[in-house]
């Protein structure tokens, strides 16, 4: 479990899981709040933990497909998501240099803010909810707060979940396998 190999499949097995949980809670399997979705987590776990070349294509590609089974909003709201989950991915090549615990919660609570600002600014936007000017967008700001405490809640437990469970598996396998190259005892 050490090689590099082994690692970026562990890593792959979560981010897919990421993409059930989403298609799980979307479809109500899972009776969690709105927004409560591993999306962001997602974005920043495979960037900080995948190859360069995958670690945008492979959770944009499950992301792609879960949409495709959940269903796509309006373009411009799903545009924003998108752009959201890139800033997050961008975090996470940010985070990828050096994981502390202090990098690891600034780039999960930006990746947050980020998806709270676009999607609510994309919505005021394109949507007919808000009237345009300045106090129509704090309107729309105001009105996303409650989902902003479960973008944040949900962030924080799904990348919790990523990082520290392959953090674990990894240290596991790694003294499994300092363990097995000690000489035996007698």
């Amino acid at each position: 479990m050490t090689t590099a190999r082994s690692q970026t499949w562990l890593a792959i097995f979560f981010i897919v899981m990421g993409a059930i949980l989403r298609v799980t809670r979307h479809v109500g399997w899972l009776p969690l709040p709105p927004n409560f979705a591993p999306v962001s987590a997602m974005g920043l776990f495979s960037a900080s933990r995948l190859p360069r070349k995958y670690g945008v294509l492979v959770p944009l590609g499950l992301m792609l497909l879960s949409d495709a089974v959940i269903g796509f909003d309006r373009w411009t709201i799903t545009l924003a998501v998108y752009l959201s989950f890139l800033a997050s991915a961008g975090l996470g090549f940010w985070l990828r240099r050096r994981v502390s615990f202090g990098r690891w919660i600034f780039a999960t609570l930006a990746g947050s803010v980020i998806f709270f600002l676009v999607t609510n600014a994309a919505v005021w936007m394109f949507g007919k909810i808000y009237p345009s000017s300045i106090i129509g967008l704090w309107q729309s700001y105001i009105a996303g707060l409650p989902f902003f405490r479960n973008t944040l809640a949900g962030d924080l437990v799904y990348s919790s979940m990523f990082f520290g469970l392959h953090h674990l598996v990894v240290v596991y396998f790694r003294q499994r396998a300092l363990a097995r190259d000690l000489p035996p005892h007698g």
